[in-house]
């Protein structure tokens, strides 16, 4: 992961992690910079959503959804 100061753009450095909860956490990161600005600052990391499920996730559900239909369905869509 690429990170890069606010302040003056050049690379920074991840110091440490605190986890707020499950999918959230605040990086605590300094800039590389030390010379010419030398900040150091707080970025938040969240997880927003997938763009693929997990492939368990998605056999559950479409598990879920086959057995939701009539037995007649289920049949045709194995092809019996």
């Amino acid at each position: 992961m690429r990170v890069t100061c606010p302040n003056c753009g050049s690379k920074a450095t991840i110091s440490s992690r605190e986890n707020q909860s499950t999918h959230v956490a605040d990086l605590y990161i300094s800039c590389t910079d030390v010379k010419n600005c030398g900040a150091t600052f707080v970025s938040t990391l969240a997880f927003k959503h997938y763009l693929n499920p997990p492939l368990q996730t998605t056999q559950q559900l479409a598990a879920s959804l086959i057995k939701s239909l009539p037995r007649e369905e289920q049949l045709e869509l194995v092809g019996l």
